[in-house]
């Protein structure tokens, strides 16, 4: 606990910096990702499957979270 604390005090990381960093992903994740998966696996939204409009949200999906992986690098 000691050598993580004294890293951390080393680092001086921003805290808003960090939240903004890991939430970009997650938040990308959650409104582009799981409501395609959602069409892909529930009966009941079956019938929005095969749409062109979901190939081009789950590839927008997947840039937003490419540019936010590709800042925290």
């Amino acid at each position: 606990m000691f050598v993580t604390a004294w890293g951390v005090a080393t680092l001086n990381p921003s805290i808003l910096g960090l939240i903004e960093s890991l939430g970009g992903p997650i938040l990308a994740i959650l409104l582009f990702l799981m409501p395609m998966y959602a069409i892909h696996k529930l009966p009941v939204l079956a019938k929005y499957c095969g749409k062109l409009s979901n190939i081009f949200i789950v590839v927008m999906g997947v840039v937003a979270i490419s540019a936010a992986i590709y800042n925290l690098l």
